[in-house]
């Protein structure tokens, strides 16, 4: 990964119009700008449209970017923006990602710790659908903060930066959506332990 410095000399060559620059910039985030897409609108063909029309946004607005964040963190947070215009125009009731939340709470469980706690691949894999369809059930604003987080890697900050949120927020939402996570995992794992107890 690039320096900020680093990263701050190419984007001078991308905001003098040369495209091979913005394209440097932008490419080591494709997919995990996919990722985010996808997770949130859930289809493969709007996923493909957030995507484009999120990079079409940077390059036209690339002479705004002030480099105060990485590209990566920018392009997250144009992203998520295409993202929920797509989602509003499919469905009235999407969550607004811009509500207000607070407060500070401590330091939640990892969520890898389930799926590698499995005995072998099958129970894995199921572990891991599980853990899927719990993050699609998420309400959005939630969803949207752990695909930052724990899918793609993003830090607090740079989550907050992308939502454009106080960095309370960003953790509040986090905790909540893990304890929501943690909560379905626990319950599968009580009902795998029931069966295993009925099967004897």
């Amino acid at each position: 990964m690039r320096s900020l410095e680093e990263e701050a000399v190419v984007l001078a060559r991308a905001q003098q119009g040369d495209r091979e620059a913005f394209w440097e910039l932008a490419a080591p985030s494709v997919d995990a700008i996919y990722r985010l897409a996808h997770r949130l609108v859930r289809s493969d063909e709007d996923a493909e449209d957030v995507v484009q029309e999120a990079y079409l946004q940077a390059l036209k607005a690339i002479g705004e970017f002030r480099g105060h964040s990485r590209f990566t963190t920018w392009i997250h947070r144009i992203a998520v923006n295409q993202a929920l215009m797509k989602l509003r125009k499919r469905r009235k009731d999407v969550f607004p990602l811009d509500a207000v939340d607070s407060g500070e709470i401590g330091y939640p469980l990892s969520l890898m710790d389930w799926s590698e706690s499995a005995l072998d691949e099958v129970v894995r894999q199921e572990v891991v659908g599980t853990l899927e369809s719990a993050i699609e059930e998420l309400p959005i604003d939630l969803k949207t903060v752990v695909v930052l987080r724990d899918v793609n890697g993003l830090s607090n900050e740079e989550a907050a930066q992308a939502l454009d949120l106080p960095i309370g927020a960003v953790k509040w939402r986090l905790h909540r959506a893990r304890s929501l996570l943690r909560d379905r995992l626990t319950g599968y794992f009580r009902e795998r332990q029931g069966a295993k107890r009925v099967g004897r």
